[in-house]
């Protein structure tokens, strides 16, 4: 028989019996609380939402899902706001298309968080970064990185990425004058005929992104686009392959709890580690060198923001700052990976899902290039938003094609969340407000937003840039006819987002800091690209995305991101075949 241990004065340990009982208590008081208590007596008890759900994915599945039709089924049964399971069937969230409802949500920053398991799924790669931040050390970043995205500061980026574009477009050049030339995004292949070459354009994206945010960020010229068998290139290879596999219980117990991964990592930890680190021991370096050449009077530090780096060196350098308005050394190595990782990733994604688009929309793209031709071959600041078609062109494919599908808010506090519209609950009480409790969660369905019926219209999922250019444009039109200045249909009614009902770039206190040079990134690169070449679809693929990625169907674990689409040359030279002096390197 089982005894206690006793200690002086009467106190003794539990027997092994007693502790296990406590455990099985505990876990059934949390068992009844989780699955009885809270659902029976949640104020939203009364709020309608879809069968089922009661499996471990609970309703993420049909919400993750981006090419099904089941969730815009909801939508129309259950009005704007519902509520879809969680995990289990437990932890409900408010899926919520109301503008008014989104707008509180995300404008009050001190009530809604990210959810736990999502601030770990971004620290995984963003370390403590902007996206990552939260309360005040948020504001301190962001306050900072802001001074990087002035006027000035935009007119020298377009500079690095007119730089980066013209060496895509001549390396492309160079593949399709020389079918024996390969590269990491475009193996050599003789299937197609002269003039025209299959490349992989998110491959080659992704590497003129993360050579333009290593200039903007740390002013480092990786050169992976060109130099791919460089040190910037196998960097990039590393960082490429880094989200991949995200799947395993080891990868969702590392979300639940981050200290199991540090024990037991998964293969996606190690895979981050190996690009991540790198980068960070690169940052810190590059950090250290010029900390210490500014202190040994060695360099002085410019008064422009040329980079990030610079600019928190440089603001943290200022006389009389307060303590608590400094950045600390791991945030400044957090703000670098966050500019890495999510400046790079979904710009990308973007301009590959954009230029997949014209594609397959000929007309669109003979529209788009019409208008380009008119003006030389490079595009100035200044004019970058002056090209009324190539302005709605960009703005369908975020609409479409949105770089976030979705993301969640948790509140911090009990509160209550307005309504533009009166809600019918199961009890038959109309209400125009949601009173919530602490911890409940939010989903905010940015895709749905963007390709909702009852928001854009009948023809919301059809890829369509006409709709920015005016109520009365008719079709088919000639580019003299184009109206000069692109605005949101009227019958959008007002909502969140950088324009109405637009959430690519989310809204409130936390939109992108860098949503301006993304847009330059993308209206930059298709001028370079489709002024010089005509893009059109593989027939034999399907095209999905995941998150800010694509890939072809059935080839996500074998292959991961790709996005191979026909590049060919508009002039119609004839193409000699023959080896290059230097076929293994490119610009």
């Amino acid at each position: 028989m089982m005894r206690s241990i006793d200690l002086v004065d009467g106190i003794r340990l539990p027997t092994p019996l007693e502790m296990v009982s406590f455990l099985v208590i505990l876990l059934l008081v949390y068992l009844i609380d989780t699955f009885l208590l809270k659902p029976w007596t949640s104020p939203l008890r009364h709020l309608e939402g879809p069968p089922r759900g009661y499996g471990m994915n609970g309703h993420s599945v049909e919400i993750m899902n981006l090419h099904g039709n089941t969730v815009h089924e909801w939508i129309s049964t259950y009005g704007s706001t519902f509520l879809v399971r969680g995990p289990f069937g437990v932890h409900h969230r408010i899926f919520t298309l109301d503008p008014r409802a989104l707008s509180h949500v995300l404008n009050n920053t001190q009530i809604y968080f990210k959810s736990p398991i999502l601030r770990n799924l971004v620290r995984r790669y963003m370390k403590e970064g902007l996206i990552v931040a939260e309360g005040e050390r948020h504001k301190v970043q962001r306050k900072v990185a802001q001074r990087l995205f002035s006027r000035n500061g935009l007119k020298g980026m377009s500079e690095i990425v007119e730089e980066k574009a013209n060496q895509l477009r001549d390396i492309f050049h160079d593949l399709l004058s020389n079918p024996h030339l390969s590269t990491p995004y475009s193996p050599c292949s003789n299937k197609l005929p002269p003039g025209s070459r299959e490349i992989d354009i998110y491959a080659s994206a992704s590497r003129c992104t993360f050579d333009i945010i290593g200039q903007v960020g740390i002013d480092h010229t990786f050169n992976s686009a060109g130099e791919w068998e460089g040190e910037g290139g196998r960097l990039f290879d590393k960082y490429e392959r880094m989200q991949y596999p995200t799947n395993g219980l080891k990868f969702l117990m590392g979300l639940l709890w981050p200290c199991f991964e540090k024990v037991f990592p998964s293969e996606n930890a190690k895979l981050v580690a190996q690009a991540m680190d790198p980068l960070e021991d690169l940052s810190k370096k590059i950090m250290n060198e010029r900390q210490r050449e500014i202190d040994e009077g060695k360099r002085e530090l410019p008064s422009d923001n040329r980079d990030l780096l610079t600019l928190m060196l440089r603001c943290n350098m200022t006389k009389g700052l307060n303590p608590d308005q400094k950045l600390r050394d791991h945030e400044i190595t957090g703000q670098l990976a966050t500019f890495m990782f999510a400046g790079s990733d979904t710009t990308a994604g973007t301009i590959a899902m954009g230029l997949y688009q014209l594609a397959k929309h000929p007309y669109v793209q003979e529209t788009l290039r019409a208008e380009l031709s008119a003006y030389g071959d490079n595009l100035p600041y200044e004019q970058i938003d002056e090209l009324p078609y190539l302005d709605a062109v960009v703005k369908e494919v975020l609409r479409i094609n949105p770089s976030l599908p979705g993301t969640v808010r948790q509140a911090q506090r009990d509160d209550i969340i307005p309504l533009s519209q009166p809600l019918r609950l199961t009890s038959g009480k109309a209400v125009t407000e949601l009173k919530i409790r602490k911890g409940q969660m939010i989903h905010v369905p940015i895709e749905h937003l963007h390709t909702s019926s009852h928001i854009w219209g009948a023809d919301a999922n059809s890829f369509d840039p006409s709709r920015f250019l005016g109520d009365q444009m008719d079709l088919p039109f000639r580019t003299d006819t184009i109206p000069r200045k692109t605005s949101i249909p009227s019958s959008v009614p007002p909502g969140p987002g950088v324009w109405p009902n637009f959430m690519t770039f989310i809204d409130g206190p936390r939109r992108c800091v860098g949503y301006k040079l993304a847009l330059m990134e993308i209206k930059i690169m298709f001028f370079k690209l489709i002024r010089e070449f005509q893009v059109l679809p593989k027939d034999d693929q399907r095209v999905w995305r995941m998150s800010t990625r694509p890939y072809v169907e059935g080839t996500l674990f074998e292959k991961g991101s790709s996005l191979p689409i026909i590049i060919r040359h508009l002039r119609g030279e004839e193409y000699e075949e023959g080896e290059k002096s230097n076929s293994n390197k490119v610009g």
